[in-house]
């Protein structure tokens, strides 16, 4: 019951700060507005790293600074000596950060749940959704280790401490990425990597952010979260509550060793003992197909155009619509145009032409449209070698274009942005004078995205920051 009261004015102690609640809605509005910009592209990568990664990340540091601020305005002095037990306290401390990290966690809850109402649920956001809370819980277990280990007057030191630790544990995922992808994990750099409590769960829980590649145990992994996490609680409590007097270090050369000790074997054991067996491939994130074909910047012979509009100025890369993405489970009308290897100066016959759509994507042609594809051939002149190749390897300057009026309709997203469905069209004709007939076969992607989601998330986005700014101008008002 004690634990329990002091937990409560901690609480109360906590949100009282002149900032705090108009703090907590700048962070959830930033929050909210990386998600609402994310929908645009890849919602899932872009917000997932920042919303479940970053910042759970950045609770390290904070927690090292709340442990440490009761030390600078000499609150702890009156916790040493007031009939109140140092245990409580300490554990009413934790349980303060531990309740902060489980608001953070259900405040972005309404932007996921836009984004299952529309995708459902990958297997990424799954992983991520477990990720986060055992990421909050390490990060409050380093930072709060941190936090009593200064117990200096001012809040500078256990801050930037915690800071630096935090860089050093986001730098090491994406080193540890590249290290698996070059099949270096195992190697001692990739051992270090091991010493970031974001690699270990990772590994664990079994999915990765880049590389395709997992280890294909985790028993040792799991008990290095735990030693990690275990080791930094109970080692932050023994200091606070046995090595630390009123005012200072109390300390016996045996326990300053202790400490030493203590401190570099949390660092070391997932280093030395984890496991680094990278030997089985990840399994998928969502169900975004794999698009073959030309690069993103490369030429191709593909190209999409209003109805009856020119071939864009950008043109032609394997994502034929990426300034315009197109919206979901619904029809948009659009015209293809084929660039025809093919010189003006010569006839093109027999124009026979196929549309095919992947991954969910239904592109539609009229029967006759197709059928009469050579009545609707056009000309066009390339600027800066930019034509299609011809046979004998040289571009085309002026060439034919044959234009096919569309119907796509991209079904199925696997996000609510950055959707890039396969599409795949095969050419046949002769041209005059050549026996043989010609075939030109390419690849191309459509940009889709969920239409309405944008504004779903820039709504829901702004519940908890306007509860937020709500307290903090009833407090203003109170306190003024």
């Amino acid at each position: 019951m004690l634990i329990g009261v002091l937990f409560r004015e901690e609480l109360k102690a906590t949100m009282r700060g002149a900032f705090a609640w108009l703090g907590a809605a700048v962070i959830l509005l930033a929050l909210g507005a990386v998600a609402t910009v994310g929908t645009q592209d890849t919602w899932l990568d872009g917000f997932g790293i920042i919303a479940f990664f970053l910042v759970p990340l950045a609770f390290l540091p904070f927690a090292a600074g709340a442990m440490a601020n009761p030390r600078v305005n000499r609150f702890v002095e009156s916790v040493f000596t007031a009939p109140v037990e140092r245990r409580d306290w300490f554990i009413a401390k934790v349980l303060v950060l531990l309740t902060l990290a489980t608001a953070y966690y259900f405040a972005v809850f309404p932007m996921v749940l836009v984004y299952i109402s529309h995708v459902g649920m990958p297997l990424l956001l799954k992983k991520l959704l477990l990720w986060t809370p055992c990421l909050l819980v390490a990060s409050i277990a380093v930072g709060t280790l941190v936090g009593v280990l200064f117990i200096g007057r001012s809040i500078a030191p256990p801050a930037a401490t915690g800071v630096g630790i935090l860089l050093a544990y986001a730098g090491l995922v994406p080193l540890q990425e590249l290290l698996v992808s070059q099949g270096n994990g195992a190697t001692r750099t990739g051992s270090l990597t091991l010493a970031s409590p974001a690699v270990l769960l990772k590994n664990g829980l079994g999915f990765t952010l880049a590389t395709g590649s997992i280890p294909a145990t985790t028993a040792l992994t799991w008990v290095s979260v735990l030693v990690v996490v275990i080791g930094a609680f109970a080692l932050g409590a023994w200091v606070f509550l046995r090595a630390q007097g009123v005012e200072t270090w109390e300390t016996t050369r045996s326990q300053r060793w202790a400490i030493t000790l203590g401190a570099v074997a949390i660092f070391l054991f997932p280093v030395l003992f984890a496991d680094r067996n990278y030997d089985t491939a990840a399994p998928r994130a969502n169900g975004a197909p794999s698009i073959s074909g030309p690069s993103a910047r490369g030429n191709g012979s593909l190209a999409l155009a209003p109805p009856g509009g020119a071939l864009p100025a950008r043109c032609c890369g394997a994502i034929l619509n990426r300034d315009a993405p197109i919206g979901t489970d619904e029809n948009t009308q659009e015209d293809l145009l084929i660039l025809l290897p093919v010189e003006t100066d010569q006839r093109v016959n027999d124009l026979s032409i196929r549309i095919v759509g992947g991954a969910g994507l239904q592109a539609t042609a009229s029967p006759d449209v197709l059928a009469a594809a050579q009545q609707h051939l056009e000309t066009h002149r390339y600027m800066n070698d930019l034509g299609p190749a011809a046979a004998d390897g040289h571009h085309v300057v002026m060439g034919w274009v044959a234009r096919v009026p569309i119907t796509l309709n991209p079904t199925k997203p696997w996000d609510i942005g950055g959707n890039r469905y396969p599409l795949n069209v095969s050419a046949v004709y002769h041209v005059a004078g050549d026996a043989h007939a010609s075939m030109l076969s390419a690849r191309g992607a459509i940009s889709a995205q969920v239409a309405s989601a944008i504004y779903e998330m820039g709504a829901v986005s702004i519940i908890f920051p306007a509860l937020c700014l709500a307290a903090a101008i009833a407090r203003w008002r109170r306190t003024r």
